[in-house]
């Protein structure tokens, strides 16, 4: 279920409840944690030991990114989650999987650029004459809006009937030793 905001504007009618301020709870849940000496992109001395890797989405085998990656990790560690994948409750939905009654979702921001319909960009004519004839700027500008949505996801833990997570496994590191007898 997708969450669409737009930007707080100054004739606000006094009557409504005022926007929810999301990347500032983000900002100040992840100030919290560090203030706690919990940091959750840091990667603890024995691998595996709380460390969840990047969350992603099973269903599109995405990572999330930027500030909500770091935002699930912390939410992650918090709630003490084991398993990196989040996604949303359609998407567990459309796998056969369910979200446990009660459960707690953690919302994200997606943020999408769309490019301006034929129909709001100016055409020649519009333009006053001729396309050479013009500044260069009012014709074949490229606009673009942003079209910002908020989703709440759940963590595989809080879903039944998903299977079991087996993280990646990584061949361990193996210095390349350089010998005296091979010049």
């Amino acid at each position: 279920m997708a969450t669409t905001t737009s930007q707080p504007t100054e004739h606000r009618s006094t009557d409504r409840p005022a926007l929810r301020d999301f990347r500032q709870e983000v900002t100040d849940n992840i100030v919290q944690m560090l203030e706690r000496g919990a940091a959750p992109w840091q990667k603890p001395w024995e691998p595996g030991a709380s460390s969840l890797g990047v969350p992603f989405n099973p269903t599109s085998e995405r990572a999330y990114r930027g500030g909500n990656a770091i935002h699930l990790m912390a939410t992650g560690l918090q709630r003490g989650y084991e398993d990196p994948r989040w996604m949303t409750y359609k998407q567990a939905s459309d796998n056969g999987w369910q979200v446990r009654r009660g459960e707690k979702g953690t919302q994200i921001e997606y943020w999408e650029a769309k490019e301006a319909s034929d129909k709001t960009q100016p055409s020649p004519s519009d333009a006053g004459g001729d396309a050479g004839t013009g500044s260069g700027n009012e014709v074949g500008a490229e606009k673009s809006r942003f079209i910002h949505r908020v989703y709440t996801v759940f963590n595989a833990q809080q879903i039944d009937g998903i299977p079991s997570h087996t993280p990646k496994q990584h061949p361990t590191f193996e210095a390349v030793g350089w010998r005296a007898d091979s010049e």
